[in-house]
């Protein structure tokens, strides 16, 4: 089986929403994206890269958050029309979960946008803060938000009742004997060269990777940091951390270039994970390796 694993594609648009003018991330959101953030993600790269997922080959597709770049209904639109045609292709095999772009602010979060543009990304496990979605070839994927908003910083957080929650959904699969593979936002370990900061990493992660290890799930998928990687942490050594980078980010490194991680699963084990990013000169799709690394300590 083949998946297609996506992700921090962030369509955005320059506006200051009114509904959360008082709310600081609204300002720092537009100063940033007003000063740099615009640069870096090319509109016209983010729906390229949509393009090419949609005409993939892949067996299943995954977005592991970050559809948005501060969680305005102009964003949203223009992201879930640029997924329409994976989401007609794929259907209940296009998984989808929020990230922390997509939980920008209160206000976004009550009148639920994420959930309003894209209904078939909506959690229905316990309060919301899981998902599990079983198909066939015995695969189950199992989906995590620990993405709110914070007032000035991008962390993530995994609340007692998010572990919780997650630990009685992979407890299940397990007992049904299925092949999981667990999707987030955040990374709870990173590779030595890309460590995370105190305003952008996931709070308590050490509550997700002990319910990681206790389950052991084949590959946990996340995006966040945009860079792709695959790591086995020395907490969680029976599962496979895949960061897919980002969908719409320009770089001249090929790592963090706008593009997507594919990998196959056999036999209960993740197989032949590559990396794939836009080339400018050719203006096509190229492959290169993910830098790969084992037993890594945070």
């Amino acid at each position: 089986m083949k998946i297609l694993h996506f992700g921090d594609i962030h369509f955005w648009h320059k506006q200051l929403d009114l509904s959360d003018c008082l709310y600081p991330k609204r300002w720092l959101g537009v100063v940033n994206l007003s000063l740099r953030r615009y640069r870096k993600f090319p509109p016209e790269l983010a729906h390229r890269i949509a393009k090419e997922v949609s005409e993939s080959d892949a067996d299943v597709v995954v977005f592991s958050g970050d559809m948005s770049t501060m969680s305005l209904n102009a964003d949203f639109d223009v992201a879930a029309k640029a997924f329409a045609p994976i989401h007609e292709k794929w259907g209940d095999r296009f998984f989808v979960i929020p990230g922390n772009h997509d939980r920008y602010t209160p206000g976004s979060v009550k009148q639920q946008r994420y959930e309003q543009y894209f209904p078939y990304g909506v959690l229905d496990g316990p309060d919301r803060l899981v998902t599990r979605r079983d198909l066939d070839d015995n695969l189950t994927l199992v989906g995590v938000d620990c993405s709110e908003p914070f007032a000035i910083r991008s962390n993530g957080i995994v609340r007692e009742r998010t572990a919780l929650a997650l630990d009685a959904v992979l407890q299940a699969a397990n007992d049904d004997g299925r092949t999981v593979i667990l999707v987030g936002h955040f990374p709870y370990d990173t590779p030595p060269d890309q460590q995370e900061t105190w305003s952008h990493g996931l709070l308590q992660a050490d509550r997700l990777s002990h319910v990681i290890a206790t389950h052991n799930p084949i590959a946990y998928l996340h995006g966040h940091k945009h860079a792709r990687w695959a790591i086995t942490p020395d907490s969680t050594p029976n599962t496979l951390c895949i960061n897919c980078g980002s969908a719409g980010m320009q770089s001249a490194s090929i790592h963090k270039q706008a593009g997507y991680v594919t990998f196959t699963v056999e036999n209960r084990t993740v197989q032949d994970v590559t990396g794939w990013h836009f080339d400018a000169d050719s203006a096509t799709m190229a492959t290169h390796a993910v830098p790969t690394r084992t037993a890594q300590s945070s």
